[in-house]
């Protein structure tokens, strides 16, 4: 994979649901390497915060030159129709898949993903909360309602669902939270 800046997120369309704007985005295949936290079923990892110790210690020793410094994130993972465990990643954007074994690969597929903000004035109108955590939007099945009636659908060929927080935003507004599902027309 060519070193370059984050990949380009082409907007395609925007879309209304409940007076809520999304976007309907284009996005490329994106590489990410970290840990995945398998709490439930890891002894040696009890808990979210050893797993992202652990993510810690690797961006410490980690070859920087193979990764994008502006793109880390809290990824979670819902393989919808896998044998793999859902969980959350700690990740960060990579440009090589010439990792160390004990961290994971995760490809994000390309296509057509269906994005809404998460901040206070979008949670007020889906959910009458301030602050949601993006599962509630794949639980409630926002995503999947906004798109049917748009015309479009949850490709679930993806067998992901994924809730991004930038890691370099999140000691200053307004912090950069999306929850993406992947879509295609009906």
């Amino acid at each position: 994979m060519p070193k370059t800046n984050h990949p380009i997120e082409k907007h395609v369309k925007t879309l209304i649901y409940k007076d809520v704007n999304l976007e309907v985005v284009q996005r490329p295949d994106v590489l990410w390497v970290g840990c995945l936290d398998y709490a439930s079923n890891n002894e040696d990892e009890p808990d979210s915060n050893a797993t992202l110790n652990r993510y810690q210690n690797y961006m410490d020793v980690v070859k920087q030159d193979l990764m994008n410094p502006d793109w880390s994130a809290a990824l979670w993972l819902n393989y919808a129709c896998s044998a793999k465990p859902c969980g959350m990643m700690f990740a960060q954007e990579t440009y090589s898949d010439n990792q160390d074994e004990q961290y994971e690969l995760f490809t994000q597929p390309g296509g057509l993903w269906l994005r809404i903000r998460r901040e206070s004035k979008t949670s007020l109108a889906l959910f009458g909360e301030k602050s949601i955590d993006a599962w509630k939007y794949f639980v409630c099945g926002i995503l999947r309602s906004a798109a049917e009636e748009n015309g479009y659908k949850a490709n679930l060929d993806a067998h992901v669902q994924i809730g991004y927080d930038c890691h370099a935003e999140y000691a200053m507004p307004p912090y950069t939270c999306y929850a993406y599902m992947s879509i295609c027309r009906v």
